[in-house]
């Protein structure tokens, strides 16, 4: 009976606040949205990481003397040094391009997309260099070995690069969660707001109730669940559009990138795990939010 009479007076109370809980279903909606997708660019940029620290490699360019004599690694220092890292346990493998090597790799790298630098480029502006496959790309303490021999003009750590590629994707989350963190904070004062107003227009029914015997629970419950309704109308909002936005926006404009390796997919399996769990937060959280107006504006 009291159950009853708590969800007919809630469902009443989204009829008489049509605007307020609109625009509370949206804003709901929108932070989950950009919560949700917080999570998932953080789970991309885990992957990507990943993906990128498996192919990286560590390139110990070598001194003039030997990029311009050696073109297999039979010279003194260059031998010295690749048989030094190759019996490194962290060292998985080493191989040696010498210039000439170098020259056509960087010819096949660019040759398509910067012509013009091919051209500009001569075939001595390249050393020979030692190509070390780390077995943990975030542990370089063999290549700091070697790092200060003579035979050694400079060390390229591919690894370096992945970080500030991915620290973009890492400002993109935070942007998102940033932005998701104001909307909630709009939610809560939406939240506030339709509580108060929903109170003052139903202040002498309440107080009848009061003065009948009818508990504080009977008399908030109704507003607390017009809270409820409206976060789980826009919790479902939500999990509708990333899914749609998932399946005919993100996937197929990444489609490409996701065939090359450039950058991981999103895991759907993250968005549906993370969806209920933000969700379900959500709803507590404006039911704590609708129960705190209460106490705080309506005494009897």
């Amino acid at each position: 009976m009291q159950l009853g009479y708590v969800l007919r007076e809630a469902i009443k109370g989204h009829g008489r606040n049509v605007t307020m809980t609109i625009a509370l279903v949206i804003t709901s909606a929108i932070s989950i949205g950009l919560i949700v997708s917080g999570v998932s660019v953080a789970q991309v940029t885990s992957d990507t990481k990943d993906i990128y620290l498996e192919r990286v490699e560590v390139m110990v360019q070598l001194d003039e003397d030997i990029s311009g004599n050696d073109t297999d690694c039979s010279s003194p220092g260059c031998k010295e040094l690749k048989e030094e890292l190759e019996g490194d346990p962290g060292v998985d493998s080493v191989q040696f391009r010498s210039r000439e090597d170098s020259y056509d790799r960087f010819v096949e790298l660019f040759k398509e997309t910067d012509p013009l630098l091919v051209e500009e480029t001569g075939p001595d502006a390249l050393p020979a260099a030692l190509h070390v496959r780390l077995h943990n790309p975030a542990d370089t303490s063999p290549i700091d070995k070697v790092r200060d021999k003579p035979q050694v003009a400079d060390v390229v750590d591919q690894a370096d690069e992945v970080r500030g590629a991915t620290e973009n994707l890492d400002a993109v989350r935070n942007a998102t969660f940033l932005l998701a963190a104001v909307l909630t904070v709009a939610a809560v004062f939406l939240v506030a707001n339709m509580v108060q107003i929903a109170a003052f227009n139903r202040r002498r029914e309440m107080s009848i109730m009061r003065m009948v015997g009818a508990s504080r629970w009977i008399t908030h419950a109704p507003f607390v669940l017009e809270a409820v309704f409206a976060v789980v109308l826009g919790t479902a909002l939500a999990a509708i559009g990333t899914a749609l936005a998932k399946k005919f926006v993100l996937d197929p404009s990444l489609a490409n990138l996701y065939q090359s390796q450039l950058i991981a997919p999103v895991d759907s399996g993250v968005l549906w795990l993370a969806l209920p769990l933000v969700g379900l937060a959500a709803v507590v959280f404006a039911a704590l939010t609708a129960q705190v107006t209460l106490r705080a504006y309506v005494r009897k």
